[in-house]
């Protein structure tokens, strides 16, 4: 990165923001050949890093809602429209980099990893921002997220080992670690439970289970993922008998324990003070 992006001033933001976001937009837009939306979307990354490191912090948590439940929503804040502009620019890179014709290309393998680190780094940065903020996340973010979830389950690789020598990288581990994030998101005071459990969701989601089948609406230990509608994971409902049938989330029991926890001692932090 050069010196002047690290040292980016607030004041820079007006002028270099707007022409980011404009570029990536024309990208999104334009037909091209795979290779230079990559080496374009390449060239942009530090601009977009240190804006989005420039920019102020997440907005003000509002007043908190006790346990689940649905939260409204509020404008884009100009962090969630640079990263929802980086995300459908690299969406789009993926499904390019993975026709058919560049099967067993070990160079296009290579942009294919790149894509999708930057991709689900990009996708979790904008639920994590909103979970710290105890907001929904931007509309069209989770259908984002259940667009590459059906993506990498029909290329069987969701539960693949991580590939070796590239820093552990596992898809299915962060795409689940995406999922627990938006659990913890639907809770409140989220924000402070993330404070407590957040560096431990990567070893939670390698040890987390995603399946698809039945089960009762009622399992307290299962989040269920619809990836037909535009929402984050719901937790199942204690006492309710209807079954639901799509994806679930298994969570480990040590999870579920130090969920409950942690979120029944901020409540009595919070209804003491």
């Amino acid at each position: 990165m050069t010196v002047w992006l690290e040292r980016l001033r607030p004041s820079d933001l007006s002028i270099m923001l707007p022409q980011v976001l404009l570029t990536l937009d024309q990208i999104r837009d334009q037909a091209m050949e795979p290779e230079r939306r990559l080496a374009m979307l390449r060239a942009l990354k530090d601009q977009v890093e240190a804006i989005q490191t420039a920019l102020p912090n997440a907005p003000q948590p509002r007043p908190p809602v006790r346990g689940p439940g649905p939260k409204s929503p509020r404008p884009l804040t100009l962090e969630q429209r640079l990263t929802r502009s980086w995300c459908s620019n690299l969406q789009r890179l993926l499904l390019e980099l993975g026709q058919p014709r560049y099967e067993g290309n070990a160079r296009f393998a290579v942009y294919r990893e790149w894509t999708l680190r930057q991709l689900l780094r990009g996708l979790s940065q904008a639920v994590e921002y909103a979970v710290r903020a105890e907001q929904p996340v931007a509309a069209g973010l989770w259908r984002s997220v259940y667009d590459l979830f059906l993506y990498l389950e029909g290329r069987d690789e969701l539960q693949g080992p991580s590939a070796p020598g590239r820093y552990h990288f596992n898809p299915g581990t962060e795409l689940k670690r995406l999922l627990l994030l938006g659990g913890v998101g639907a809770y409140g005071d989220s924000q402070l439970i993330l404070q407590e459990i957040g560096a431990n969701l990567r070893q939670w989601a390698e040890g987390a289970e995603l399946r698809r089948g039945e089960s009762l609406a009622s399992e307290t230990r299962v989040l269920r993922v619809d990836v037909t509608r535009d929402e984050p994971p719901q937790w199942s409902s204690e006492g309710a008998s209807h079954a639901y049938n799509g994806w679930l989330l298994e969570l480990p029991r040590s999870l579920t324990d130090y969920l409950e926890s942690s979120a029944s001692g901020i409540r009595h932090q919070t209804e003491g003070a």
